[in-house]
């Protein structure tokens, strides 16, 4: 009975873990930045927006952002991602060929560091910044966003942007709160309830998006 009960509870646990990998749909960030640009159409001009506890390969916020670098009128563009090896879902990782084609591959760090990447001009020569100017590196940790590397990525950006994963939704918030920057953050309807969230709300800190 005890082998079966650690069995169940292992499979819970990498069942929680593995729904923390959610990425938001591109239509549901295009509809919930749409109402800020409603509001104001240079809400983004001329700042530095970061996008962590990302995966830049394959998000979708960051997808969104570089098509959009020259409309919104951005200064620049950060997102970063999280080591393979730190997370609690291992998921079988494969590193893309986008990454294993670059010269600055490094199959250590592939796994074991976090990646940045940022976008700023255009690098390719078609007169235009868009996805296809984004330059990469491998951060010097894992990407955690409460690690000094990454901190210092924070108090660089003017607005930080993202869907964190949901075990640390509350630790992320206080994150942002701390260095006291404006923020948009897609996640699940009950944060509502959290009693670090319903404060900020009454304050007009922070208040309900468009696409809940």
């Amino acid at each position: 009975m005890a082998d079966k009960t650690a069995k169940n509870s292992n499979l819970s646990k990498a069942k929680n873990a593995k729904n923390d990998e959610f990425y938001t749909q591109y239509h549901d960030i295009e509809k919930e930045i749409n109402a800020y640009l409603d509001y104001d159409p240079n809400v983004f001009r001329g700042k530095t927006i970061l996008l962590p506890c990302d995966d830049p390969e394959w998000s979708n916020f960051t997808k969104y952002f570089a098509q959009n670098f020259e409309r919104f009128g951005l200064k620049k563009l950060i997102s970063t991602s999280f080591a393979p090896d730190s997370k609690i879902y291992k998921g079988g990782y494969q590193p893309t060929l986008f990454e294993t084609n670059n010269p600055q591959f490094d199959e250590k760090k592939t796994v074991t560091n976090g990646k940045i990447f940022t976008l700023t001009h255009d690098k390719s020569g078609d007169n235009r910044i868009d996805i296809n100017d984004l330059e990469w590196t491998y951060l010097k940790g894992d990407g955690d966003f409460k690690s000094e590397e990454i901190k210092k990525l924070r108090n660089e950006a003017d607005i930080i942007i993202t869907n964190p994963p949901f075990s640390l939704f509350r630790d992320f918030l206080a994150w942002i709160v701390e260095a006291e920057k404006k923020f948009v953050i897609i996640g699940s309807k009950n944060a509502i309830t959290y009693k670090e969230v319903f404060p900020l709300i009454k304050d007009n800190r922070l208040w309900v998006g468009t696409t809940l």
